[in-house]
């Protein structure tokens, strides 16, 4: 018979439950109740919600039943509003027809064909870093890191520079976000309330559209790039023969910036801070981006030697994982860890939470790359760590983070050290990614006169 037992809960206010400390603060919520009360927890409230933090919890949701886990009606509908159907918001056989689609244009070898494009836009921001240097003049590395994640996106995907389009569609997405975590965070739809914020909201979905829809519609008519949007404008299903049409172009273009722009700078913008705030382990990264580089250009083929600086990546990713939370609801009755969870109930699986989890890290608040050797990852539990998620859904664009991150951050390294500004309360802030609440200022310094 199973298990009729409900999780442990942390004490809440009538009615209201703990929804209040969920939406102050959803990471610390969450940390606070695993450490009071396990790896199976249920938030009161009238979001009803069950924590799960176990890897063997996780596995169990994000790949042996998935199935019996989607995502939850209202969290679809959110991501809809910004992405369509594209494989972020799709859901059951579509998502499947989509995925077999799009898959072999994010292929690891079909990506690194773009490390050139990542090379150039990182040579380009040391060269404008290179006039600061010398002045003192702190730099926002939150605000550097987005520019940088996104111009890396627009020329794989459209082998475009943006000179134009770049200053409308970085705020747009960054309202698009900020309103989408709201609504889903919300026990009452604001989508639903006529007001300023939600006409925010709607004019940054035009803004977003009047960009993408004429690249896509002159990518198709002109043809003939090996750009991603070509790949998969090009992209035929074997089994059903379906084709990508321009609106399902549109919903995963929009889905790359949502899932792919946002966290590739949030993971770089960590990375800074922790190597500001851990000067030995920067100057490792150096010391191997001075071995495989030496003074010239990387390339593709340097990847593989850049090992300490991926194993930093990792640590980085497992302290700060720019998706820090994946919503889903049981479809079905099911029994985790010994408790009942029942049909229609939403679970959370919060990386954040896992990547701490001390059966399962040593100290595990600690920056400490050395986790990542091969040794140690073969001996860890497979869902103790997962940055891009895991089972059928795990993030499709992995690679396209995993090529562009070590070569900029060995660049970046080889040439600067940058310092934190002194004073400055660094506060996570969780939205669709995880990423400092305010700007991260830093001084640049030389690499040579620093090191």
């Amino acid at each position: 018979m199973s298990s009729t037992l409900a999780p442990p809960s942390p004490r809440g206010a009538p009615i209201i439950g703990n929804i209040r400390e969920i939406q102050r603060d959803n990471i610390g919520a969450f940390m606070s109740a695993f450490r009071d009360h396990g790896d199976v927890i249920r938030f009161k409230g009238p979001l009803k919600i069950d924590l799960f933090a176990h890897p063997d919890h996780v596995k169990r949701v994000l790949q042996d039943e998935h199935r019996n886990y989607p995502r939850p009606v209202k969290v679809q509908g959110c991501l809809q509003t910004i992405v369509g159907t594209g494989l972020v918001a799709a859901e059951g056989g579509f998502w499947r027809r989509s995925r077999r689609l799009a898959q072999p244009a994010f292929h690891r070898e079909v990506l690194e064909q773009f490390a050139d494009t990542f090379v150039q836009g990182t040579a380009e921001l040391i060269e404008s870093w290179e006039r600061k240097v010398d002045s003192g003049t702190p730099i926002d590395v939150k605000s550097a890191m987005m520019n940088l994640s996104l111009t890396n996106l627009a020329r794989a995907l459209f082998r475009t520079d943006w000179s134009t389009e770049f200053g409308q569609i970085e705020p747009a997405v960054a309202e698009a976000l900020r309103y989408t975590h709201k609504r889903m965070t919300s026990p009452v739809d604001p989508y639903k309330i006529p007001g300023p914020a939600r006409n925010r909201f709607d004019g940054a979905l035009k803004t977003i559209n009047s960009v993408l829809y004429p690249l896509i519609e002159e990518r198709r008519r002109n043809g003939g790039s090996d750009d991603l949007v070509s790949l998969l404008l090009n992209a035929k299903d074997d089994e059903s023969g379906t084709t990508f049409t321009d609106d399902q172009i549109r919903d995963e273009v929009s889905g790359f910036f949502v899932a792919g722009h946002e966290t590739v700078s949030s993971a770089f913008t960590w990375t800074w801070y922790l190597l500001s705030r851990n000067p030995d382990v920067w100057r490792k990264v150096r010391a191997e981006a001075i071995e495989v580089l030496g003074d010239r250009t990387p390339t593709v083929a340097d990847l593989p030697k850049l090992t300490y600086t991926t194993m930093v990546l990792q640590e980085s990713m497992r302290l700060y994982p720019p998706i820090f939370v994946y919503m889903r609801c049981a479809d079905q009755d099911d029994e985790v860890g010994g408790f009942h969870i029942p049909k229609g109930r939403w679970v959370v699986v919060c990386p954040y939470v896992t990547h701490r989890h001390p059966d399962f890290w040593e100290n595990p608040d600690g920056f400490d790359p050395e986790r990542f050797t091969p040794e140690r990852m073969a001996a860890r539990h497979r869902m103790a760590y997962l940055p891009f998620g895991a089972g059928p859904r795990k993030c499709i664009g992995d690679s396209f983070a995993m090529v562009q991150m070590p070569l900029a951050v060995a660049m970046i390294a080889r040439r600067f050290r940058l310092d934190l500004v002194d004073g400055q309360t660094v506060v996570p802030e969780p939205a669709i990614s995880l990423r400092p609440r305010d700007p991260l200022y830093m001084r640049l310094r030389s690499a040579e006169e620093a090191h």
